[in-house]
């Protein structure tokens, strides 16, 4: 008959059987975590199976804690039953509410680490429900096509111009809603702060006076994971060698949508059209209103008439004989341009897929060398260039030949905290392609 030897076993309000059998080993006392025995006054190195931990852990004089598991699978948990005692650095298991794993882990109090974070469950591992969904820290989204083109990017070649990153598999990034809308995945709950830049307006080859850039747009958002948003990066204002100077198209304004609520986010608004040097100077060519703007309204500008003040989120206005089609809002259109040879346009808005206008058409085939640019902006005519597409678009009056002036600024919006706002501020390179190209800055805080 086989022996078991020992110097001391005990028991403390313990009542079992069966403790040791022939041929299946040891088997130890069950308790739920709920029912362990408090061992008031008990020896250290006890040993129990916690059923609801699924492991056997030890009393070391003052807690129970594990022992280790040797088992395929970590032991699980939910928010509720998560351990709350006997915790160590490096603990494992698996959120069955988060499906996260978690590990514990302690700093240690100030001073004993450069971090001085609580105590508590991290995730390390980024995987499950409550991970990314990829890998992100920043990145600029561009406007992938050239200047001067109203039309924004195909799906085609949103997925080439971003080649090689991690959310470009056809689901993270794809076309959104029209065409030329970059829909993006947020790849984790998190605050993410957005810098958007508003598309330079177009100045004439031969004579344009003035580069109005636009405007510089800086929003903090908290944002949940798989949140689709739509992004419209604004194209610059065409530009070519016209024989008035003054028919440059308005610049693109750029947007970020939350395509899962359906509420605008951010805009930054584009630069207006710049006149030439030969016609027009009766006004004294006021500049101030064309940069892209900081505040809601674009702009406009009084001289042989006034534009009507469009309402915040509308498109802009026009008046006077042979002008330029104002800027798109993301609500409704910029007002179509007047006279001369005709077909002037204003910018789109959101919903008529932020389209730029084309200008008129007398020195230019279809006035394609006059238009705006995509994200909004207003095509160029002879009296005046386009207005500037924005959250409210640009205006554009005037006229033939001692009153034109040039197209308005599009207006901005931002329901971010930490917002910044910078007229006419994005007269760098950020966007790529040209000084002045409109560009989408997400910054994962």
């Amino acid at each position: 008959m086989s022996q078991f030897s020992a110097a001391r076993v005990s028991s403390t309000n313990i009542t079992v059987s069966n403790l040791v059998t022939g041929d299946a080993g040891i088997g130890f006392p069950v308790f739920t975590t709920a029912t362990r025995p408090t061992m008031t006054g008990g020896d250290a190195g006890c040993c129990i199976y916690d059923s609801t931990l699924e492991q056997l852990v030890v009393w070391n004089g003052s807690s129970w804690v594990p022992v280790g598991r040797a088992m395929d699978v970590l032991p699980t948990w939910d928010d509720n039953t998560r351990p709350t005692t006997g915790l160590v650095d490096g603990r494992i298991g698996f959120n069955t509410d988060q499906n996260v794993i978690e590990i514990y882990w302690d700093p240690g109090e100030p001073g004993d680490n450069e971090e001085e974070t609580e105590a508590g469950w991290i995730t390390p591992f980024g995987a499950g429900e409550g991970g990314s969904l990829f890998d992100f820290s920043s990145y600029v989204f561009k406007s992938i096509v050239g200047r001067g083109e109203y039309e924004g990017p195909t799906e085609s070649q949103i997925q080439s111009a971003y080649s090689g990153e991690p959310w470009n598999d056809g689901t993270y990034m794809k076309q959104g809603s029209s065409r030329g809308y970059q829909q993006w995945t947020v790849p984790e709950d998190g605050n993410y702060t957005m810098e958007l830049g508003g598309a330079r307006g177009g100045r004439d080859l031969g004579g344009g006076q003035y580069d109005f850039w636009g405007a510089k747009i800086t929003g903090t958002f908290a944002l949940t994971k798989e949140t689709q948003l739509e992004l419209v990066v604004g194209v610059g204002g065409n530009q070519y060698y016209s024989p008035h100077r003054n028919e440059a198209g308005g610049g693109g304004g750029s947007f970020v949508k939350n395509k899962t609520t359906n509420q605008l986010l951010i805009a930054a608004g584009g630069g207006g059209g710049s006149m030439g040097g030969s016609y027009g100077w009766s006004c004294g060519r006021p500049t101030g209103h064309s940069y892209g703007r900081s505040g809601e309204y674009g702009g406009r500008q009084s001289c042989y008439c006034q534009p009507s003040q469009p309402s915040p989120g509308n498109g802009g206005s026009r008046c006077g004989p042979n002008v330029g089609g104002a800027g798109g809002g993301y609500n409704t259109n910029g007002q179509d341009g007047s006279g001369h040879c005709g077909g002037v346009q204003g910018g789109r808005s959101w919903n008529n897929g932020m389209i730029g206008g084309r200008g008129d058409y007398c020195y230019t085939g279809s006035g394609q060398g006059n238009r705006g640019g995509f994200g909004g902006g207003g095509g160029g005519n002879l009296t005046s260039p386009g207005g500037a597409g924005g959250w409210t678009g640009g205006c554009t009056g005037g006229n033939w030949s001692s009153y034109g002036h040039n197209g308005g600024g599009g207006g901005s919006y931002n329901t971010g905290t930490n917002a910044q706002a910078d007229q006419g501020g994005n007269s760098g390179t950020t966007g790529g392609q040209y000084q002045g190209n409109g560009y989408i800055k997400i910054t994962k805080n």
